[in-house]
């Protein structure tokens, strides 16, 4: 079962997984996305924390030719960092933030093949999501701070008040 707005429970130091551990921690991942996805939350991800798991293991299903199994791997290089609009989360449903993420990602030191990889685009998104997951990142620590929102004032004209608080008129006063 996903683990649902637990932060806690979703911040753990994950352990390497041993090689005879990757088959049935996979297995576990995909049945969980799939209930998931069963149950129309759209998945495109998992990593092992999100179902209680505090293993260095996550896996990215995208579709035929687009799912990879992340096992013990690091982001190596991120390029062209980009605003990203509505990242979404398995463990806390409804929310979104808008995030910055590397439009391609170097993934090296994967356990399972390929075991050094360029990915490019919404994967590669996916892939810094996931290995976030297991160094106990959650999507709101990548939340893009909303900017300030720039207030138009007024144009003072030149009968208006001053804007000193004077009292004139602002073309006898500030405006000389």
């Amino acid at each position: 079962m996903i683990i649902i707005n637990n932060e806690e429970a979703l911040r753990v130091k994950c352990e390497d997984v041993l090689p005879e551990e990757v088959a049935e921690l996979i297995a576990k991942l995909d049945t969980e996305l799939n209930n998931a996805n069963r149950l129309g939350r759209g998945g495109i991800g998992l990593a092992a924390p999100q179902i209680g798991i505090a293993k260095n293991i996550a896996i990215v299903r995208l579709g035929p030719g687009a799912n990879l199994d992340l096992v013990n791997c690091k982001l190596d290089k991120g390029f062209n960092p980009t605003y990203f609009k509505d990242e979404g989360c398995l463990s806390f449903p409804g929310r979104v933030e808008d995030t910055i993420r590397f439009q391609e990602v170097h993934i090296v030191n994967n356990l399972v093949y390929p075991h050094s990889f360029i990915v490019t685009g919404l994967i590669a998104v996916v892939c810094q999501h996931e290995l976030d997951h297991l160094n106990e990142t959650l999507i709101m620590d990548r939340k893009v701070p909303k900017s300030i929102p720039v207030v138009n004032k007024k144009k003072t004209r030149p009968n208006d008040p001053c804007t000193c608080g004077s009292g004139k008129k602002y073309k006898k006063c500030c405006d000389k």
